[in-house]
């Protein structure tokens, strides 16, 4: 059911999808990021800010930096997880596996890669503040227009 929180947290996680898909494309090798890579994080950000902070919004401050912390987790899951499968995907189709499950399983370790190949402290702290700032804006809304 679409609401005002709901909505603001949807807008509020577009604009912190993009800007976080910027400040992360430095971080690919050779600063290179695939051409998918700030619509992925955007289309990410809409879904975590409609089902994940939109729907718990209206519950109090306290519960909203909560839903804010678990949007960006999720957020920072989905991208590296999917970011992760298209590079399966992609060595996959130049036969660097020796079967499907070896595939699967590489995917997880990928991640690990590609973790450590974004692990910065201010990329860190603007995907953590910035999903509490779009949960707060989702309150808001959430409390004023119900």
């Amino acid at each position: 059911m679409p609401t005002a929180g709901r909505l603001a947290a949807a807008l509020a996680f577009f604009i912190y999808g993009w800007y976080i898909g910027l400040l992360a494309s430095p971080f690919f090798p050779e600063a290179n990021p695939p051409n998918f890579f700030i619509p992925l994080c955007v289309g990410i950000a809409l879904f975590c800010g409609w089902v994940v902070v939109g729907s718990r919004a209206g519950r109090g401050l306290s519960a909203a930096i909560g839903n804010g912390l678990t949007g960006a987790f999720v957020f920072t899951f989905w991208v590296v997880f999917l970011l992760s499968g298209y590079n399966m995907i992609r060595k996959s189709l130049r036969r660097l596996y020796d079967g499907p499950m070896e595939a699967i399983v590489d995917v997880f370790s990928l991640m690990f890669e590609m973790g450590q190949d974004f692990f910065d402290i201010n990329l860190i702290v603007s995907i953590a503040v910035g999903g509490v700032i779009c949960s707060l804006v989702s309150e808001y809304f959430a409390k004023r227009y119900p």
